[in-house]
């Protein structure tokens, strides 16, 4: 699994979990909505200003928030996944990892 998709999935169900919709945190962030999702799904890699500004958002420090994804990747790293740092061309590993951490983010 691509770091930044867990990151973004990360930042994705914490906004969820505080009420914040896409748009809120696009305009935050001062980008396009569309360019947030491809932010929060790992297609672009989100920078060190973007992750402060999402930290803040969500009323975290950075490393309160990377905290939680450290959280995160070591339960999929102990189902076996490897946290790799760009997304392969394989887009139906990718698709398997998203649904394990979906799993482990909705539980």
């Amino acid at each position: 699994m691509p770091y930044p998709s867990l990151l973004g999935q990360v930042v994705k169900s914490e906004r969820g979990h505080r009420g914040i919709d896409q748009a809120s945190m696009a305009g935050f962030l001062g980008v396009s909505q569309s360019a947030y999702s491809r932010l929060e799904s790992g297609d672009t890699t989100m920078n060190v200003w973007q992750l402060r500004l999402c930290a803040t958002a969500l009323g975290l420090s950075v490393s309160q928030l990377m905290a939680k994804v450290e959280v995160v990747a070591r339960q999929i790293e102990g189902q076996g996944i490897e946290i790799v740092a760009e997304r392969r061309t394989n887009p139906a590993a990718a698709l398997i990892g998203l649904a394990i951490l979906a799993a482990f983010l909705g539980s």
